[in-house]
């Protein structure tokens, strides 16, 4: 065994040795590699003033507005509101856009950058001018896209994170999905009907009943809390046809469900109609004509019978 060792033992001290060198080369280079000089697309921008953007993505054009009640989504003649966050997202892009050096500022190469036929565009306003820039090809090198600024006139390669946003999109990722306004602390009852089950629910002196009978029994409250907790914060997952001819198509001619939440400031409700696959339901707010597609968890919640709301 010893004499094994020390035939090898010279082996191992110079692959040791080796290695040694080779990571200290490796931190050499890393450490000489010159930091990315990089600089910021629009340096002068102060996004506060940013007053509308227009895109171009995969065949849909569509706008986005500020006015004085908030942003606006515009396709065609159709306007919708606005989701606050993801226009926050876009204007949080363009402050931070950060590119490297102009790749080219010669208008007869631009072919070479994937900027001529183009089906990906965006630009926005402030109150004193216009930022238009086409999206081109991916850098060969890195995680960069090459983008054209129109207005300064070069190729710039930007990094895609900075462009996610702008890239295959349609006006329904910039829609409110919120379908319902509704202050959950405010509702005072509520009424829900699923199938041939009905059933209604009061508050009284901070705790939820059961309407119906001699007297109003006690409802399950973490399972009132649920509910309101989830129908206030409903989400569309699909805008499936803002102006449906029929309803029939969505089974919402004669809807499989509902729920109504009432309060001081009037009523706002859901209708449920057949399921759209097998994760998700149609439905339509009561006062609105839209069908949206929403996640069959808001489904699951309902209570299907007395059971399920009253306190055990």
């Amino acid at each position: 065994m010893n004499s094994y060792l020390k035939r090898f033992a010279g082996t191992v001290i110079a692959l040791i040795i080796f290695v040694v060198l080779l990571a200290s080369v490796l931190l050499f280079d890393r450490e000489k590699q010159p930091e990315e000089n990089l600089e910021k697309v629009f340096p002068g921008i102060d996004t506060e003033e940013i007053t509308s953007f227009s895109l171009k993505s995969s065949g849909s054009e569509f706008t986005l507005e500020k006015g004085d009640g908030g942003w606006i989504v515009e396709s065609g003649s159709k306007r919708f509101k606005a989701d606050e966050d993801a226009i926050e997202d876009l204007i949080q892009d363009v402050k931070d856009m950060e590119a490297e050096k102009p790749v080219a500022r010669d208008s007869d190469k631009l072919d070479e950058y994937g900027v001529v036929d183009s089906e990906t565009e965006f630009s926005f306003r402030t109150r004193d001018a216009e930022y238009p820039v086409i999206i081109g090809d991916k850098s060969p090198v890195g995680t960069g896209m090459y983008i054209y600024d129109l207005g300064e006139g070069r190729v710039l390669i930007v990094k895609d994170q900075y462009l996610w946003g702008f890239v295959n999109k349609s006006p329904g990722d910039f829609r409110e999905r919120n379908l319902l306004g509704m202050n959950k602390d405010a509702v005072t009852r509520i009424t829900v009907k699923v199938g041939d089950f009905s059933t209604g629910l009061a508050r009284k002196d901070g705790k939820w009943f059961v309407e119906g009978g001699e007297d109003n029994r006690i409802a399950d409250q973490k399972r009132v809390r649920e509910l309101l907790d989830s129908f206030s914060g409903l989400k569309a997952d699909g805008f499936e046809n803002d102006a449906p001819e029929s309803l029939e198509k969505y089974g919402l001619h004669e809807p499989t469900a509902e729920i109504v939440f009432y309060g001081n400031e009037g009523e706002e409700g859901v209708l449920f109609g057949k399921r759209k696959d097998e994760g998700s339901y149609f439905v339509k707010v009561m006062k609105g004509e839209p069908v949206y597609s929403v996640s069959k968890n808001y489904f699951k919640i309902l209570p299907k019978n007395n059971e399920d709301v009253i306190s055990r």
